[in-house]
């Protein structure tokens, strides 16, 4: 990596070399049959050049000839976009505990073994089709450029998830739980998930109109996705965003506090810093309703007169950095789930939505579909409902936002409570 650097940076005004090199082994069940035990391992490197004012990339798999890879970059930069940004020079990251070796001692033969043994007890309780996968995987990857930057860092994560198939349908109940090393799915987890398997016999088609839902954590996309496309630097910096201009405005319930933090040892993406080697921060996106932050790579904080805010990551090795909100978390109520469910009168709780990428997203608005939910009366789920869509405004559904859970659940990368939210427009019969 440092001739790479070296022979680009002699030849271009600034030079960047990333690099990642990923193993991962994953087994799965479909209809509690093991069919398909995977092993994969990828190396990448990707150089970015700044000549004359443009950035050009080249990315390899293989680096078996330098001179080549520094010409395709600066061939690229030839007719690259113009930037105004450098490169930073990073000496000195937070530390983070984003490995666990004991991610090395296990084997396939654990992962079906466990798989085997989670099958069997969710079938002695229901005889629901059940899919489940099992898988740990490690990372090692590092930036240097020609300021000066030499950053590396290696993460282990390992993760486990179980479904029970809605008969007739590619929908159900999923149940996830991920980790730095070894993790259970919890028996409680499982056993909340066969209650509301067997309740799901029941099917109920809702009447149409407005009625308090519960967003379940695992739901939460179909309104959080809209705000965090309004908040991309892209759409602030091409001003098709609602938001801008709003920073320090409320724009959902006083309720509702959203940030990032980089390092909670509890998700499986913390990192110390991003592609481009700027350090990440804890950041605060909405607190207690007010639209607080957006954030930035180098290239849109430089084209919107911001700081950095550590968020330029990469899709995949090809691809160029660009600003991405990540560790997602939101501020717990102070009720349970159970509770929030016993004050509802006539309502529905949301596991699993459709269509949550159509519509005006900038906008906020959202129609969707219900895959995975329940209708409650009387403060008691009744059964599973059907034929159902959700519509409206994700601002103006979170600005009715009258409970929030008192426990968090993890995904991996978010942290999210289940909020109720009054109002919703409900389309059934």
């Amino acid at each position: 990596m440092e001739k790479l650097l070296k022979l680009a940076t002699q030849a271009a005004d600034q030079a960047e070399v990333f690099f990642t090199n990923d193993t991962s082994d994953d087994v799965s069940f479909t209809d509690s049959k093991l069919d398909k035990a995977d092993t994969s391992m990828s190396a990448g490197i990707a150089l970015r050049v700044i000549k004359d004012g443009k950035i050009g990339l080249a990315h390899t798999r293989n680096l078996l000839d330098r001179e080549a890879l520094v010409k395709q970059a600066l061939l690229s930069a030839k007719d690259g976009m113009e930037v105004g940004f450098s490169f930073p020079l990073t000496t000195n990251v937070p530390k983070i505990d984003s490995y666990n070796p004991s991610i090395e001692t296990i084997s396939k033969k654990d992962l079906v073994d466990e798989g085997k043994r989670m099958i069997e007890y969710i079938n002695k309780k229901t005889g629901g089709q059940v899919n489940a996968g099992f898988g740990y995987a490690t990372s090692h990857a590092g930036i240097m450029n020609s300021a000066g930057t030499n950053l590396s860092q290696k993460d282990s994560d390992y993760w486990v998830y179980a479904m029970l198939v809605f008969p007739g349908t590619g929908s159900g109940l999923f149940k996830l739980a991920t980790a730095k090393s070894h993790v259970p799915l919890s028996r409680e987890k499982l056993d909340e998930m066969i209650e509301l398997f067997i309740l799901s016999q029941n099917q109920i088609v809702p009447e149409t109109g407005k009625m308090p839902v519960i967003f379940a954590e695992s739901s939460h996309s179909a309104l959080l996705s809209r705000f965090f496309a309004a908040a991309s630097p892209t759409s602030f910096y091409n001003k098709v965003s609602p938001l801008v201009n709003r920073i320090g405005e409320q724009i959902v319930s006083a309720k509702l506090n959203l940030w990032q933090d980089p390092f909670d040892k509890e998700l499986s993406s913390q990192a110390a810093f991003d592609c481009e080697g700027t350090p990440t921060q804890k950041l605060a996106y909405i607190e207690n309703g007010i639209f607080k932050a957006i954030p930035t790579d180098l290239n849109y904080a430089h084209k919107l007169g911001l700081a950095p805010t550590g968020n330029g990551f990469r899709g995949s090795i090809e691809a160029s950095p660009s600003a991405q909100p990540f560790n997602i978390c939101m501020g717990m109520g102070d009720k349970s789930l159970k509770e929030m469910i016993s004050g509802i009168d006539k309502g529905i709780i949301v596991q699993g939505l459709m269509g949550a990428h159509s519509g005006n997203i900038l906008n906020g608005e959202y129609s969707v579909g219900v895959s995975s939910g329940f209708y409650i009366e009387h403060g008691v789920i009744k059964g599973r409902v059907k034929d159902c869509m959700l519509s409206g405004n994700a601002y103006d559904t979170l600005m009715h936002v009258s409970e929030i859970e008192n426990q968090c659940h993890n995904s991996g990368s978010r942290k999210l409570p289940s909020i109720l939210c009054d109002g919703v427009s409900v389309a059934g019969k």
